[in-house]
């Protein structure tokens, strides 16, 4: 357990000393508020033309979807990219690997830290979207607010698993760019498919990022439940499992 934590600290560290997530942690908190300065000039114009007062402020359940389709996915690529792609290219994994740790702990520490990031982002977006919404939205209580924090970490899990293939398909990359490339791509065509052909809506893990709308609404059956459940955490163990077993017999 030991090595885990200090193998996690590491990979951390190295994400945090990149000062492009500081930036983009930034540029999430600056979205945030640029939505809200646009949305009190529209409000404002549209309730001197019409009489009515209109809220446009972005509250934490109105955000959450811009955020937890495009903009985290794509920074967790970018961490996986960062952690793996590059660490090999750079031949800098060897003294990773040399170390007293067992391989896939390392693999999953690297995992760790890119979910970690991924909840300290959606941790300040939620922070910033209640504070903004109280101040100039339609103030929320108590139980409005305890339900969009519980959406909020209800995201981490199909976070995790999307982290999880992410890792596996940057384990073949060659170059940072290509990586990225490729990591957009799959998750472009991920969501695409089900447009074409819907029977592959329930089958494919990306379609689950926003089930935290069944948790939150009026709740499926317990069979659907479980299907849905036993979906999920098949994809994790599946990429997460493969992942390891690469990283543990890739040669660096």
């Amino acid at each position: 357990m030991n090595s885990f934590i200090a193998a996690y600290r590491n990979e951390w560290n190295k994400l945090m000393s990149r000062k492009k997530y500081i930036v983009f942690l930034c540029i999430g908190a600056g979205i945030c508020l640029l939505w809200a300065g646009l949305g009190q000039l529209i409000s404002g114009f549209a309730g001197r033309m019409s009489g009515f007062s209109i809220a446009l402020t972005p509250t934490p359940m109105g955000a959450l979807p811009l955020f937890l389709q495009i903009i985290v996915p794509f920074l967790m690529f970018m961490g996986v990219t960062d952690l793996i792609t590059v660490e090999a290219s750079d031949n800098t994994m060897k003294a990773m690997i040399s170390r007293p740790v067992e391989r896939w702990k390392l693999y999953f520490s690297k995992i760790t830290a890119i979910v970690t990031y991924a909840a300290l982002y959606l941790t300040c977006v939620f922070i910033i979207c209640v504070i903004l919404n109280q101040i100039f939205g339609s103030p929320q209580g108590f139980i409005e607010i305890l339900v969009s924090l519980a959406s909020y970490v209800l995201t981490l899990v199909p976070l995790a698993i999307l982290a999880a293939f992410a890792a596996l398909i940057a384990l073949f990359g060659r170059s940072g760019t290509l990586t990225m490339f490729l990591l957009l791509l799959a998750y472009l065509a991920l969501n695409a498919l089900p447009l074409f052909f819907p029977v592959l809506y329930e089958m494919l893990f990306t379609s689950y990022l926003g089930w935290y709308r069944l948790w939150i609404g009026v709740l499926p059956g317990a069979a659907k439940l479980l299907h849905m459940l036993v979906i999920v955490l098949s994809y994790g163990v599946v990429f997460f499992t493969a992942g390891s077993l690469i990283f543990d017999k890739k040669d660096y």
